[in-house]
């Protein structure tokens, strides 16, 4: 009777030590293989894109259709016929940013955690006439600090500060008199930085990008439950508008 207590006790412990820990509370993002990039596009002078941006940890799987579909709404709002109608991604770990005037970068998960040659790169992208559209929406910030020190780290010179109401880029081409607050703790504002007298980077925490991946569809596709689709999309507009202008 003893030998068989031994043997139940033995297989028991066992089975404890194959089972997988206990979840800890905290969240863990399961550790994936990034594809490679597409090449990027080898386009005429006269035509423009606009250019995703791919950091190391970054998947593109958050809100995946909303610069294709920004770039598609800006093109039926504007007429404009030399912009590119696909997307584009481009990385850090190479000079292909300086082929395009405005770069998107819609946050995910996890941290930006940008190294010292990546920072570098993209300070010389801003420098250099390039614009930056940062955008994340509040439910994220559950999961990973929020942007902001990373951004004010690109360019130390440049303060990240609220854009007025009467700023440019609220201006052309539509008019818009007020931000419509993201219905899961977005921002009424803005914030940028400029660099002689231009904005070379803005910087959104009201989920813009989650209306632009609704587009069309009957509901927000996305936790954050974004501002309304119009308001959105005449911002993303006037974002265009201002990077190809100045």
């Amino acid at each position: 009777m003893r030998w068989l207590i031994v043997v139940l006790l033995f297989c028991l412990a066992v089975l404890v030590g194959s089972q997988p820990p206990l979840p800890s509370g905290e969240a863990v993002a399961p550790e994936e293989r990034l594809e490679p990039l597409p090449p990027v596009p080898k386009l005429p002078p006269h035509v423009i894109a606009i250019a995703r941006l791919r950091l190391r940890e970054s998947t593109l799987r958050v809100d995946p259709m909303s610069d294709f579909n920004l770039i598609r709404n800006v093109s039926e709002r504007t007429g404009w016929s030399h912009l590119y109608q696909q997307r584009v991604i481009v990385s850090l770990d190479n000079d292909d940013i300086f082929r395009f005037p405005i770069v998107i970068f819609v946050s995910e998960h996890q941290p930006m955690n940008l190294s010292p040659a990546e920072r570098e790169r993209l300070r010389r992208y801003l420098k250099g006439g390039g614009f930056l559209f940062i955008s994340e929406c509040n439910a994220k910030l559950r999961l990973r600090p929020e942007l902001r020190p990373e951004i004010q780290a690109i360019l130390p010179e440049a303060k990240l500060q609220l854009i007025p109401p009467d700023h440019p880029i609220y201006r052309v081409p539509y008019r818009i008199d007020k931000i419509p607050q993201a219905r899961r703790g977005g921002k009424t504002f803005h914030e940028g930085m400029e660099l002689n007298g231009k904005l070379v980077l803005v910087y959104s925490q009201n989920a813009e990008e989650c209306s632009w991946q609704s587009w069309k569809w009957t509901g927000p596709m996305c936790a954050c439950l974004p501002p309304d689709f119009e308001y959105a999309f005449r911002f993303g507009v006037n974002l265009v508008y201002y990077a190809l202008t100045h």
